[in-house]
């Protein structure tokens, strides 16, 4: 069956109001800062327990509510927690020398303040490992819940927008179809 020219020239126009629909949203969706680099990285195996948390992020953080909170991954325990320093896009936190630490997996949670003044909350994990300890050292599988990090909240932001755009595609395409059938009915 093919479709009246008005028909398909309005149907053309809605793939158009999807992609300005999401592109008008993605910026603000990305709009939060995120964690691009830090001492230790994202992943990083060290085999000396760090003396300072480091995390550089997308923006420059602001001045207000920034805490970051270590915990030891395993037992989901937090074992130190304070506000740190802001120099530009760095956010560091020293850690006490007499931290009770063992091998295994660690979490930095943070919330800063991001750079478009909204609070920004994640994690980025490390292990531990120490040198003497070898390779046979057995440590804590990831929890599958993972916390919230920086880059999954930007992705799921970037997929509530596409999830309203095809909403809005449909809505339109609905909308397109219905009146192009009432005008049919009327032609009748």
């Amino acid at each position: 069956m093919a479709f009246p020219r008005s028909l398909r020239a309005s149907l053309a126009t809605v793939p158009c109001a999807a992609a300005l629909v999401v592109g008008v949203g993605a910026p603000g969706a990305l709009a939060h800062d995120a964690v691009i680099g830090g001492s230790p990285a994202d992943g990083e195996v060290v085999t000396e327990f760090p003396d300072t948390l480091e995390l550089t992020f997308s923006g420059e953080v602001q001045d207000g509510f920034n805490t970051f909170a270590l915990s030891n991954a395993g037992t989901g325990q937090v074992i130190y927690t304070g506000e740190p320093e802001l120099e530009g896009r760095t956010v560091s936190l020293a850690l006490p020398a007499d931290l009770d630490t063992e091998p295994g997996d660690y979490r930095i949670g943070f919330q800063i303040i991001s750079s478009d003044g909204h609070s920004t909350k994640g994690m980025t994990s490390f292990t531990y490992q120490p040198a003497d300890a070898g390779t046979a050292s057995e440590t804590a599988a990831p929890d599958p819940a993972g916390g919230e990090g920086g880059a999954s909240s930007s992705t799921d932001l970037t997929l509530l927008w596409a999830g309203l755009g095809v909403l809005v595609v449909a809505g339109g395409a609905i909308a397109v179809i219905g009146k192009q059938k009432k005008r049919r009915e009327l032609d009748s």
